[in-house]
């Protein structure tokens, strides 16, 4: 017999820190009511979070995230809130469809292609600054923590010392910080100031014939479709939603994948003699340890999934990590395999018109990432216990991750 868990028990720190096994106590519950917890950029201790349904299984996700005239993503909790609502992640059509249309065309993936030497460069300075040759290192005190946010205060044109001011925003909106809510508003007061006064500053340089530094806050800027373009009060959330969502998530991410290189000596030797497997493992990696968990829904109209009928109003919590790890989906979800055929169905970039238009970018600093570490050694060993984070739901990844880099002989 299963060992008793209800869905109110979600938050607790050992669930957070691992919570695959108790997503799979409750998933033949799914739809389960009774889940409370915090979207992005609200405010824990002033916020209240709404009761919600659980969504858990792969059909039942993929059904809620699908289907967006049923469930809309606009959060109130988060609307009410003192931090700003994301751009995207919140809207629904026809708003979305427009703004998507813009933003897709600054994300194409032959824009961000063409940022390779940049991203290149920030990597291996990156890996110059904080990786030490046979010696334990921590990869998320320093290189997962501040590649993505000195890779973003490059594409925003921020001067690169502002590195550790991106890292901050981004885990006090995105509530992997343990902060106190004076902290985390004044956070998120000091990003949108920057961002209002940079977007502003830079719009009159591009209104005068010149450019504005950084590749994508000058595509944010100019880019048109139809002739229509964003608002300055667009253009300033959008930078702060692709700030604060690229350098949290994408942190995470690095860290998991340089875990399973440590973990799975396998999976890194194998890397190692053929480099083209690399989407095959950032794929699988995406599935086995992708960061993103979970986001809400709200019911446009009364709607049944599974046996639980979801009245007009109710929240949805969708659980993307549960999703990849049901085993009517992904068949031994707990192990890693390689050569998964169905690797790609993964939920860690979402579903639907609301999938991750940044899922490039993420991958392109992965890759980066992974190249480099292959020149450069032979080797990634685990030195220490793997901790994970035990402090927000809403992303899965390592708070410490020590291994030992090793030179080629």
């Amino acid at each position: 017999m299963k060992p008793a868990f209800s869905v109110d028990q979600l938050n607790r720190p050992e669930v957070i820190r691992n919570p695959y096994p108790y997503y799979d106590l409750l998933r033949d519950q799914s739809p389960v009511f009774g889940y409370r917890d915090y979207p992005p950029g609200t405010m824990p201790g002033v916020d209240e979070p709404k009761p919600s349904w659980v969504v858990l299984n792969f059909d039942h996700v993929a059904a809620v995230a699908w289907d967006h005239e049923s469930f809309s993503s606009r959060d109130s909790l988060q609307e009410e809130s003192s931090a700003p609502s994301l751009m995207l992640v919140n809207h629904d059509r026809p708003e979305h469809t427009r703004l998507r249309k813009i933003a897709a065309k600054v994300f194409q993936p032959s824009s961000i292609k063409s940022l390779t030497p940049a991203v290149d460069e920030l990597v291996a300075a990156c890996m110059d600054d904080f990786f030490v040759t046979d010696q334990p290192v921590d990869v998320m005190a320093d290189y997962c923590a501040m590649l993505p946010s000195r890779v973003m205060a490059f594409l925003f044109g921020m001067p690169a010392n502002m590195d550790r001011d991106v890292r901050n925003w981004a885990t006090a909106f995105m509530l992997s910080a343990d902060i106190s809510p004076a902290e985390r508003q004044a956070h998120n007061v000091e990003a949108m100031a920057f961002f209002e006064r940079h977007v502003k500053e830079n719009m009159a340089r591009i209104a005068d014939g010149e450019d504005a530094p950084g590749p994508l806050l000058n595509a944010f800027i100019r880019t048109e479709v139809d002739g229509d373009s964003l608002s300055y009060d667009e253009i300033v959330r959008f930078c702060m939603t692709a700030t604060v969502a690229g350098a949290e998530t994408t942190s995470f991410y690095l860290g998991n994948l340089i875990a399973v290189f440590a973990d799975f000596p396998d999976i890194w030797q194998s890397f190692v003699k053929d480099p083209t497997l690399f989407d095959a493992i950032y794929k699988e990696t995406l599935r086995f340890h992708g960061p993103p968990q979970r986001l809400f829904r709200v019911a446009t109209r009364d709607i049944r999934i599974g046996s639980a009928d979801i009245k007009r109003g109710d929240w949805v919590a969708c659980f993307f990590g549960a999703a990849n790890y049901d085993p009517e989906a992904f068949p031994d979800p707990y192990a890693f395999r390689l050569h998964r055929e169905n690797a790609s169905r993964h939920m860690s970039f979402g579903y639907g018109i609301h999938r991750c238009l940044g899922a490039p970018l993420a991958q392109l600093e992965s890759e980066s990432t992974a190249r480099m570490l292959r020149q450069r050694y032979s080797e990634i060993q685990r030195t220490g216990e793997a901790v994970w984070q035990d402090v927000s739901l809403l992303n899965h990844g390592l708070a410490s991750n020590p291994v030992i880099f090793r030179a080629p002989d």
